[in-house]
């Protein structure tokens, strides 16, 4: 014998159901708003030049600024400055592969063109700064259209106006002497444009090679009369700027600076490396946001004129107070 079914009791479980439904979607909602977690990048930092060290630092606080708070968004995997040499930045390279970073940021020229070579094939980005001529090194295909996988700042080789500031800021100056080890490529790069240069402005330029600071040390005691020192990026090198500088002054030798800071120099013609680095970062923050590097142009970095005007007074330099309306900073 069949029962009748009870409206109210019919309307009774309906609710039930429906309550039940209601309550499981809240807690799916809920595990699901609980179980997030925000999003989290592994960047591999790779670096072989120790006065480049300011770049990195500069794209940190870059990143910080941005909202990526190390040990919360972004980690860094960097193992300090590299020895300059293709295998060691090669194997860090690879190690950083292996560790699955989400990012490469590459400082100098060596280190990117490896980070290049790495992430072909794979959607792994790569954002530089700095490296000089980065179309005619093969780090990306053009400045507006990179291509690739990589884009980053520029530093354009500003090294035939810095000679220009050395012969205008120490006018007796008949030979300048640059001294670099052919083993290091960004050296020889920036070295490419000075004799040109050289001979514009109506001086002789002198290339000296030297393999060490010892000899970079003894042949600057054997320089002529009427001979300046224009210090030039040298990775290699690097190690010994400080007592090179000393020497100079020591030997009253004019001595001006690309890309130096321009500390115990007469000048120094540079980009701002800490600034360079915030450029990187805003690049990293797009990609990041979705931007694909063969699409983001690549950045150039600022130059600035540093007069040393306290370096100029040791040596029995006068520097004119025209050159000085000129510089960006006056140091004294």
């Amino acid at each position: 014998m069949q029962h009748p079914i009870n409206p109210r009791n019919s309307r009774t479980i309906f609710a039930t159901f429906v309550t039940a439904l209601v309550a499981a979607s809240f807690l799916l909602t809920a595990c699901g708003v609980i179980g997030a977690q925000p999003k989290t990048y592994t960047i591999g930092v790779v670096n072989y030049v120790p006065t480049l060290e300011t770049v990195v630092e500069g794209f940190k606080a870059g990143m910080a600024e941005l909202g990526y708070v190390e040990g919360q968004n972004v980690t860094y995997i960097y193992h300090g400055v590299l020895q300059n040499d293709p295998q060691v930045i090669g194997a860090e390279v690879q190690a950083l592969m292996d560790a699955k970073v989400d990012m490469f940021f590459t400082v100098g020229t060596p280190t990117t063109l490896a980070a290049k070579t790495a992430v072909e094939g794979t959607n792994i980005p790569v954002v530089f700064a700095p490296v000089v001529n980065p179309v005619g090194e093969g780090a990306v295909a053009s400045l507006s259209r990179p291509g690739g996988n990589v884009t980053g700042v520029q530093s354009v080789n500003n090294a035939p106006k810095a000679l220009e500031w050395l012969v205008r800021l120490a006018p007796e100056t008949k030979q300048v002497y640059v001294f670099y080890n052919p083993k290091d490529e960004t050296s020889v790069l920036v070295l490419k444009p000075l004799p040109d240069a050289a001979a514009q402005v109506g001086v002789e330029l002198v290339p000296t090679q030297v393999a060490s600071p010892e000899e970079f040390l003894a042949s600057m005691k054997t320089l002529p009369e009427g001979a300046a020192i224009l210090l030039i990026p040298m990775p290699s090198l690097s190690s010994a700027t400080a007592e090179i500088k000393k020497l100079a002054i020591e030997l009253g030798i004019p001595t001006g600076g690309y890309n130096d800071p321009g500390d115990d120099v007469i000048f120094g013609y540079t980009t701002d490396r800490f600034s360079q680095g915030g450029q990187a970062a805003r690049l990293a923050d797009k990609i990041f946001k979705g931007a694909k590097p063969a699409d983001l142009p690549v950045e150039t970095a600022e130059s600035f004129l540093r007069i040393n005007v306290k370096t100029a007074d040791t040596i029995g330099l006068h520097i004119p107070d025209e050159f000085l309306k000129e510089a960006d900073t006056v140091l004294r």
